[in-house]
């Protein structure tokens, strides 16, 4: 977005630059809430997977990292953003959306394993939603990583995570 100008951007909608700042008081602004626009659809997507009780709870966890996996294809705001924040000091304007995208799917983590695993989850540690948020991040920058590096090798994360998960949960 750096070099990106609002003269470009109108170019390729194909509005005027005015009815840009008709709606937005800078690049940045623009920029911002189209971030916020496009977390509002990821967590609707991760809400959908949950919501899903055609399939037990197992199977929608694995269709969440499976989900995970295309996240850099589909959300590439949010992506770039996750990748951006390993930089700290390209985080200032946007930390506090990242801080409520973590909030937020860590929270619809913590509503489906509650549900599911109300027993157990009381005697395990409060932070394993969290957990499962950041490892899942990991495992997709992990995985478009391991592309570059090393493309012979394929990856089978979003199984792995899963088994270690469930038992730990069992």
């Amino acid at each position: 977005m750096g070099k990106t100008t609002l003269d470009e951007i109108a170019r390729d909608v194909r509005i005027s630059k005015a009815s840009i700042y008709h709606y937005f008081t800078s690049k940045d602004e623009l920029f911002n809430e189209t971030l916020i626009w496009e977390v509002s659809q990821y967590l609707s997507d991760i809400k959908a997977i949950f919501n899903n009780e055609e399939f037990p709870v197992g199977a929608r966890m694995l269709e969440y990292f499976s989900f995970k996996e295309g996240a850099d294809q589909k959300y590439i705001l949010i992506y770039k953003l996750i990748v951006q924040s390993l930089i700290p000091e390209n985080l200032e304007d946007t930390q506090t959306i990242l801080n409520k995208l973590f909030d937020d799917e860590e929270e619809i983590i913590r509503l489906i394993l509650s549900s599911v695993y109300s027993g157990r989850i009381e005697s395990m540690n409060n932070s394993l939603p969290g957990f499962i948020v950041t490892i899942s991040w990991g495992m997709s920058l992990g995985n478009n990583l391991n592309k570059i590096a090393r493309p012979e090798k394929i990856l089978s994360s979003k199984e792995l995570i899963f088994k270690s998960l469930e038992s730990i949960m069992s």
